[in-house]
């Protein structure tokens, strides 16, 4: 009888240490697996944080770059919502509204600058005042730009603003195409109001102009006349708005005339490319950026 009690014991025993076994074991796995999930939870949500936090610095450098050049109203929060960028309309934005920017800089700091504004054409009948038969001043040029009604007509006075204003000087001094016809033009007043004239004009090629941003068409000149009328022709191209570069030049005097041969050059302004910027962030949540190509 006494051994029939022990031999029940120790299945009961035997029997609770294999229950416990099999406990310790599953709770093994299902710590094991918590572990597991846990790692890739944590890889996961540092993931979708760098995720995250690219398209913030995305979004806050295209905010950035709308709000400095004020093209949009000021946003209400730290970045535009995609309700302010789909209801933002640049004609309908006051230059007023938008202080500080690139925007008021060149329509109302620059346009009145008085220095600009002595040299700024004038002459053209679109820039005079009906009633006066006088150059319109800014503020006029201005007033009418802002109470333009239609799309239409805000394009258009804001095109007889920069004709007009002192914003005029800058693309006479530095055109924003590469324009040798032009470059022609304005060589040939400067020849006429030195009382000289060349043989025949014709433009060079493009050349590199040392200058990132900035083309340069080549210049050949060849003088024959007497050094009073050359050095006129000379100080009137040094004086010009235009900016032309001197490269080389020889000269020789035979029988009391002045012989000139130069080249030199004129720059312009080639067109800004817009680059872009790729940003991959991998499965490690680590960022690297590449750039795509140069979008015109």
């Amino acid at each position: 009888m006494a051994e029939e009690v022990t031999s029940g014991k120790r299945i009961k025993i035997s029997k609770a240490q294999q229950n416990m076994l099999v406990a310790v074991g599953t709770a093994s796995v299902v710590l094991g697996i918590c572990l597991v999930l846990s790692v890739y939870f944590l890889k996961y949500i540092r993931f979708n944080i760098a995720v995250i936090e690219a398209k913030d610095e995305a979004i806050e450098g295209y905010s950035g770059a709308i709000e400095n050049i004020g093209v949009c109203k000021k946003p209400r929060g730290a970045t535009y919502s995609n309700s302010e960028l789909n209801s933002c309309s640049p004609n309908d934005v006051s230059v007023d509204d938008v202080v500080g920017s690139l925007r008021y800089g060149v329509m109302v700091d620059m346009a009145r600058n008085q220095d600009l504004e002595s040299v700024a054409r004038g002459g053209l009948t679109v820039c005079l005042d009906a009633s006066t038969g006088e150059k319109m001043s800014y503020d006029k040029l201005y007033e009418k730009y802002e109470n333009a009604t239609t799309d239409e007509d805000k394009v258009k006075y804001l095109e007889i603003f920069g004709m007009c204003s002192a914003l005029r000087a800058i693309p006479d001094a530095l055109p924003a195409s590469n324009n040798p016809l032009a470059l022609m033009a304005s060589l040939d007043k400067i020849f006429r109001l030195s009382g000289w004239m060349p043989e025949s004009l014709a433009p060079g090629s493009d050349i590199e102009s040392g200058v990132e941003g900035l083309g340069a068409i080549g210049l050949n000149l060849s003088m024959q006349t007497n050094t009073t009328t050359a050095y006129k022709v000379l100080r009137n191209i040094e004086k010009s708005i235009r900016d032309v570069e001197l490269v080389s030049a020889s000269l020789e005097f035979s029988n009391g005339a002045l012989n000139l041969n130069g080249s030199a050059m004129a720059f312009y302004t080639q067109k800004a490319g817009l680059v872009e910027g790729l940003v991959t962030v991998n499965g490690e949540g680590l960022v690297t950026k590449t750039v795509s190509e140069e979008e015109e």
